[in-house]
């Protein structure tokens, strides 16, 4: 079995949780768009414990940073991404947005 290296995350904390309720559709629009046309491992979250409740998180798995980097890129020019991005903005709070990247080591 081959591990998965690099993780990347984005937790999106929306504005309240009507806007949750009302963003959560166009999150799996995004979570299956990129699983189907731009091939990645890609996983959606929600918390359960600590923290605002109103929030998800992306988790994004590759073998190498470059591939991470590329795929973010290649989302980044897809129209069919951008629209699905930009109808989610309309619920989330764009100043709580948080990105990383972990590399696995164990």
């Amino acid at each position: 079995m081959v591990h998965k290296m690099y993780t990347s995350t984005r937790v999106i904390r929306f504005k309240n949780v009507a806007s949750m309720m009302a963003g959560m559709p166009i999150c799996l629009k995004i979570l299956q768009y990129w699983k189907n046309t731009l091939k990645q491992d890609v996983s959606l979250m929600t918390p359960v414990l600590g923290g605002h409740p109103a929030r998800v998180l992306f988790v994004v798995r590759s073998e190498d940073i470059e591939s991470n980097l590329r795929l973010s890129e290649q989302a980044n020019k897809d129209k069919k991404n951008l629209a699905l991005v930009a109808k989610l903005s309309e619920f989330v709070d764009g100043s709580a947005t948080n990105d990383q990247v972990w590399k696995t080591i164990a």
